[in-house]
């Protein structure tokens, strides 16, 4: 298993379902080829540095809201809070409704990452309580995520529930991968993947 860095929140996001799947997808979040970035919350850069955590592995831009990595990162290096939810997303101001990365670039089935959102949204709110105002402006930002689909549950009344069609459209992003899209990281081609779906979701 890779050895990851460290979130500000001293939590690393390493799954099971994860881990067992990335003989599949070749590490294919911790490279940029479709276009995509990783964001940094609001004063998280800021936090790392009081840390310690070291940011050479990572590229930034000029405001360090926006990253690209080099290689995965190892202990003592800063590990974003976005790669540490991926492959979710908040996509609204209560974090009860996400996305999720096409599943032609992560394999991991919906129905194995509903932990994983109930995980999200509880850091997401807890960022939401030391920086008001953040989960707003994340989800806002989230709108220009590339390769990113409604995921299909969401969180009502502290109960996971699954979204209507009609909520799914609301999330739907503008930069969504082509239809015809391979990820050239994925160690062998694999049928049944769709951009929603896995083969473990369609059984």
């Amino acid at each position: 298993m890779i050895n990851t860095g460290e979130t500000v929140l001293k939590e690393d996001g390493v799954m099971p379902s994860c881990t067992k799947r990335q003989s599949l997808c070749g590490y294919a979040c911790c490279k940029f080829t479709a276009g995509n970035w990783i964001m940094l919350l609001p004063d998280e850069y800021q936090q790392a540095m009081q840390q310690g955590l070291t940011t050479a592995h990572l590229s930034f831009d000029a405001s360090h809201t926006q990253a690209t990595c080099h290689k995965p990162c190892q202990k003592g290096e800063l590990k974003p809070i976005d790669c540490s939810w991926y492959p979710l997303f908040p996509a609204n101001q209560t974090a009860t409704k996400f996305l999720v990365a096409d599943h032609r670039k992560c394999p991991i089935p919906n129905h194995e990452l509903i932990d994983k959102m109930l995980s999200v949204h509880k850091t997401a709110l807890a960022w939401e309580q030391q920086h008001a105002g953040s989960l707003a402006q994340i989800a806002q930002l989230s709108r220009g995520f590339v390769g990113y689909m409604p995921f299909p549950y969401k969180i009502d009344n502290n109960q996971v529930v699954k979204m209507t069609a009609e909520e799914m459209q609301e999330l739907a992003l503008t930069h969504s991968l082509p239809t015809d899209y391979i990820c050239s990281e994925w160690t062998i081609s694999q049928l049944g993947y769709t951009a929603l779906t896995t083969p473990d979701d369609q059984g």
